[in-house]
């Protein structure tokens, strides 16, 4: 369904596209188009972000090259979807499974979906490194808790004193030390 005039303006100046329909609008009419008809075209440069392209217009992926395909896991189908968003040439045959073929066609469908799936898969894709920094941090600590129990045996820690060992033992270890 078509928007109104009304619809149309309002969408625009929610997008802060409206300043440049209107310039893309005028310099129509001052090429010798009708001013209906300038508005017209502007309008169809300038779709909402939500539209869904006509599926009639669009050909239809032939979907049987998926049948038999092995299933892969959602982290790989999702880092092959972001891979391939903006490549219209890719076919059914070179996705490596009908799940990673679903989330590409679902990504590419509108704005929104590729905007959802940018926060939904793309965000969690680049945590991996995040994680593996957190883990040996982790790591890291432990294995100072454990040289400090044979340093220091199982005292039950005071903060003061654990904090002076602590950094007594960043110094012995080449760390850097807060005020040092």
């Amino acid at each position: 369904m078509r928007e109104s005039k009304a619809e149309l303006t309002d969408r625009l100046r929610r997008e802060g596209k409206f300043d440049a329909f209107k310039k893309r609008r005028e310099d129509l009419k001052a090429g010798g188009m009708a001013a209906g008809d300038a508005w017209d075209v502007a309008a169809e440069e300038f779709p909402s972000l939500d539209a869904k392209p006509d599926p009639g217009t669009l050909p239809k992926a032939d979907r049987r090259a998926l049948k038999g395909k092995l299933p892969v896991s959602i982290a790989q189908a999702a880092a092959r979807a972001f891979e391939q968003l903006d490549c219209d040439w890719i076919k059914p045959a070179d996705a490596p499974s009908p799940g990673a073929w679903g989330m590409l066609e679902w990504a590419r469908s509108s704005m929104t979906a590729r905007s959802e799936f940018y926060r939904t898969f793309v965000a969690k894709l680049m945590m991996p490194p995040q994680e593996e920094t957190r883990k040996k941090k982790e790591t890291a600590e432990a294995h100072d808790r454990e040289l400090y129990k044979r340093l220091f045996g199982n005292l039950k820690p005071d903060p003061e004193a654990d904090r002076a060992a602590q950094e007594a033992l960043d110094r012995t270890l080449g760390r850097n030390v807060e005020g040092t």
